[in-house]
């Protein structure tokens, strides 16, 4: 088991708990033999991405209200984007505003970049953060998965010394498995935009839950 999915295991059964629906929680109160939980470690970073899933309902709720978050993060000098038809916000940060090349130490200037993304973890439930950790292809694939794994771990180190809670919070290590979408690295200009850390912010159940009581 690497350090990473040592970290994912501490984090599984709140994480679980979490996505699961109502009823399914209840079920397993009543028979947690018959209960087969997911290990969200063991998902990918696009399955974990579909989780949890927003009843149709409450899309349109959902989708406003992470709008105003996607606009909020672009005036604040993100690269923002959103997935799932506007339910999920990505903001991207260069890998040089947080780490020096080849290193896996955050810079002192970092938490000026990762800071306004604190307020995601102050009420557990209301977001899942997902962050995906990107690397040029310098360097042998076993070099650029660790550097990536160690600078998710650095994240890490971050968000659990300043954010409320962390329990939603998870990591990928990508390397040089998804550049940028027409940014091949054949230069410098294309390797230094595929040098990143991709930060999702994904409603979470508490905030499901006040799209069907029209709380938001």
């Amino acid at each position: 088991m690497s350090v990473l999915n040592r970290y994912f295991a501490r984090c599984v059964a709140a994480l679980v708990m979490a996505t699961l629906p109502a009823m399914a929680i209840q079920a397993q109160k009543k028979d947690a033999s018959q209960e087969q939980l997911v290990d969200l470690s063991e998902l990918t970073l696009n399955e974990t991405l579909m989780l949890p899933d927003v009843p149709a309902k409450q899309a349109p709720y959902v989708k406003s209200y992470m709008k105003r978050e996607a606009q909020a993060l672009h005036k604040l000098g993100y690269k923002v984007e959103t997935t799932r038809q506007g339910e999920v916000v990505i903001a991207t940060i260069p890998a040089n505003e947080l780490f020096a090349p080849n290193d896996t130490t955050l810079l002192p200037t970092a938490s000026e970049r990762l800071k306004n993304f604190l307020p995601y973890f102050r009420t557990h439930g209301k977001f899942k953060v997902i962050l995906a950790m990107h690397s040029d292809d310098t360097g042998s694939d076993n070099y650029l998965y660790g550097l990536t794994e160690r600078r998710i771990l650095a994240l890490y180190g971050y968000f659990d010394s300043n954010a409320a809670q962390t329990d939603m919070l998870q990591g990928y290590p990508m390397a040089d498995s998804e550049p940028v979408k027409d940014t091949p690295n054949t230069s410098y200009v294309n390797r230094n935009k595929n040098r990143r850390l991709e930060i999702f912010i994904i409603p979470g159940p508490l905030l499901i839950m006040d799209a069907k009581s029209k709380k938001l």
